[in-house]
């Protein structure tokens, strides 16, 4: 029974040190955020389960030894870290609302998470909402040039629409594993929203992903109409290398050179909303000793920078770059504990947005001890951030007099009708 004691301990510890620091050795970035995810979403979970493990085997004599005495120690440690998880994740509510109220000028009540959401935190689908599947947004790349759209079960008419852009370090992820929890919220508020594809490295490089982003609004812009949205209102948001497109795509906004073929498309959205994104490629990719190859082979395959011909090219791929005086409104979201895109890579966009366009519509939140991705899993902390997310949203949104809500005029949110959704 020692011994069950030193496993019961050494596999907490292990699935706890990524959520106390953050784990940035290149060969372990992908573990890393995996544990780290896990670790730190279900922290709740694993705190009670680590407890009661290590308690019931030091109970039945696992802690008679030294092998039990260091497992018991390890169990503790990582109990200590998953509570203080649960501590930080339940503060997020307040951190939210502490950065946007002074936008919109009121206080949100703390959000409420569903009973299924803490029996299911990986639950993809909702029962108020219809996904018309796999429309094709241009003749070409297959699969990758297909969108999925997400409406209000009753159907919803002149809605403000958002397009949703995937991450996966710019070679993987799909349309329908990521910001599902978000466009199932705002779908059941009325809202349209648009899951795209794109085409992926190392087949293509930048701006081949911007450009395919930018084809999806151009076809948001000739067909959400017949889905209830309205193409005069649109956002965009992503997560990850999905917000590095995210974000690109709001500060590049009607330049031609990166709408081959479909110029004179009017390409701005209304704002954006980036999710733990990367904002400078060159110092994401500038990797040290034996992580420096694949950095400089991530460069090569997604930005098409050279680094054995001096490295340029990284600032007009990094959305850190595109900062100009007319940038939209922009709500970044990132957390102390990503693995995979450091936090100060938020903070110097936040800052540099801040100084080039208006101050006061840039909102920056940052989660302590969030991990990258945090909102694949239905957590508390994830509720908060939606919550943020869909009040920045509502905000950014021209009211009918063309004032904002929080300016003197009450929030116009997206009105429904009872007509069966388009199939």
């Amino acid at each position: 029974m020692t011994w069950a004691l030193a496993g019961v301990g050494l596999g907490a510890a292990v699935l706890a040190v990524p959520t106390v620091r953050p784990i940035r050795a290149w060969f372990l970035l992908l573990p890393g955020f995996a544990f780290g995810l896990v670790g730190a979403e279900l922290a709740g979970v694993w705190l009670v389960v680590v407890v009661g493990a290590a308690g019931g085997v030091a109970a039945a004599g696992g802690a008679a030894a030294p092998p039990g005495w260091v497992g018991l120690a390890l169990a503790l440690g990582a109990a200590g870290a998953f509570a203080r998880q649960v501590v930080l994740a339940h503060r997020a509510a307040g951190l939210v609302d502490e950065n946007l109220s002074p936008l919109d000028g009121r206080h949100a009540p703390r959000s409420r998470r569903r009973l299924l959401d803490r029996l299911a935190p990986f639950r993809l689908g909702d029962r108020a909402v219809v996904r018309h599947a796999d429309l094709r947004y241009a003749p070409a790349g297959g699969r990758h040039h297909l969108l999925d759209v997400y409406t209000p079960r009753g159907g919803t008419r002149d809605a403000p629409v958002l397009i949703q852009i995937h991450g996966g370090a710019w070679m993987t992820g799909n349309k329908r594993t990521q910001g599902r929890s978000l466009m199932n919220r705002l779908a059941r508020s009325g809202w349209v929203c648009v899951a795209i594809n794109y085409r992926l490295s190392p087949r293509v490089r930048h701006p081949e992903h911007l450009i395919d982003c930018k084809r999806a609004l151009a076809w948001v812009r000739d067909h959400v109409a017949e889905f209830g949205g309205d193409p005069a209102r649109v956002s965009v948001t992503g997560g990850s290398a999905g917000a590095h497109l995210a974000a690109l795509l709001a500060l590049t906004a009607n330049n031609p050179a990166f709408q081959p073929g479909f110029e004179t498309v009017d390409t701005s959205v209304l704002a954006c909303v980036s999710m733990y994104g990367a904002y400078a490629l060159g110092e994401l990719f500038a990797l040290t000793g034996w992580g420096r190859r694949f950095g400089a082979w991530m460069g090569r395959v997604v930005a098409g920078v050279d680094e054995r011909r001096g490295g340029a090219g990284y600032e007009a791929a990094s959305p850190l770059g595109a900062i100009h005086p007319g940038a939209p409104p922009f709500l970044v979201c990132h957390g102390t504990g990503d693995n995979l895109v450091p936090v100060v890579q938020a903070r110097a966009f936040v800052l540099a947005l801040r100084e080039a366009a208006q101050p006061d519509t840039v909102v920056y939140v940052e989660l302590p001890g969030a991990p990258h991705a945090f909102d694949v899993v239905r957590s508390v902390r994830t509720a908060a951030a939606l919550e943020g997310v869909e009040r920045f949203l509502t905000w950014a949104l021209p009211a009918a007099a063309g004032e904002r809500p929080g300016d003197g005029v009450a929030a116009t949110g997206p009105t429904t009708t009872a007509r069966t959704a388009p199939s």
